[in-house]
């Protein structure tokens, strides 16, 4: 245990691969969450408190992939805590473990070539899945909800002449409709798309912090590792016609996991409410 560890220093910036416990005290939930997320990653956290108002505030600001409320922040349960991270934390156009897009991750999908089936595909997976905080399991002691986040940046979007009136198409949805912030970036002028930056792929580099997410549709070779040493994954796929496999791509996931019991009594803890991407961004 390392106890006085002070916010901004190595101890607090780093993870640490070993049995070490840094210890901080915050004067207030507020700063906590603060120095929380003030770290280049977003694996796993946890709170414990039985007031239901900062369950709420600390599972709505928190930025991590896996979140745990009253309970232990290890050994998450395939399906029932999906697991992944955010930001530095994760790596790569990969899923959550355990979660119902991890095969997916894994296969080649049919490429889009009707913007209008992919849309109206992507409506009916959001209506169902994407806007809600789903409790699979349905334990009576625990609760275990998989929902889906925004990201706190726009999503650049690197693009050539290959991306076409359907990617537009898609690409407005996503803006009007989801709130999905993104950025296009082209090396030149481009059909459909007025508003791309032009600019080479080094200075896209240098604004990579400007960004939650690079999503790769240029036939030109990507700078994955220039952009991962400066925290931010690269997705090469082309879209997808499906949309509940395209449309998760665009945002983050979470597993969010409640304790309902105290001292072995059912229901004997705090129901902190866990809202879906549809009540809060």
């Amino acid at each position: 245990m390392k106890l006085g560890v002070r916010p901004g220093s190595w101890s607090h910036q780093h993870e640490w691969f070993g049995p070490v416990l840094g210890v901080m005290v915050a004067p207030d939930l507020a700063t906590a969450l603060d120095w929380q997320n003030r770290t280049d990653f977003g694996l796993t956290a946890g709170l414990q408190s039985l007031d239901e108002s900062e369950c709420e505030r600390w599972m709505d600001t928190v930025l991590a992939g896996n979140l745990y409320i009253n309970r232990g922040i290890t050994g998450a349960v395939v399906q029932r805590q999906p697991f992944g991270g955010w930001r530095r934390s994760s790596v790569g156009p990969t899923a959550k473990a355990g979660g119902d897009h991890y095969v997916a991750a894994l296969r080649r999908w049919a490429p889009l070539t009707d913007s209008g089936r992919l849309i109206a595909s992507s409506r009916d997976w959001w209506d169902h899945t994407g806007s809600r905080a789903l409790d699979h399991s349905g334990l009576r002691v625990e609760g275990n909800y998989h929902r889906y986040r925004r990201h706190l940046r726009p999503i650049a979007v690197r693009i050539d002449a290959s991306v076409n009136e359907l990617h537009a198409a898609y690409f407005a949805f996503l803006r009007d409709e989801m709130g999905v912030a993104i950025q296009l970036s082209s090396s030149s002028a481009t059909a459909h798309f007025d508003e791309a930056v032009i600019e080479t792929t080094t200075a896209l580099v240098a604004r990579a912090g400007s960004f939650g997410r690079v999503r790769w549709l240029s036939g030109e070779t990507a700078p994955t590792v220039a952009l991962l040493e400066q925290g931010l994954s690269v997705d090469r796929r082309p879209l997808a016609q499906r949309g509940d496999v395209e449309t998760p791509r665009w945002l983050l996931e979470q597993s969010v996991t409640i304790t309902h019991h105290r001292y072995g009594n059912v229901n004997g803890g705090p129901k902190p409410r866990c809202r879906g991407l549809g009540d809060t961004t």
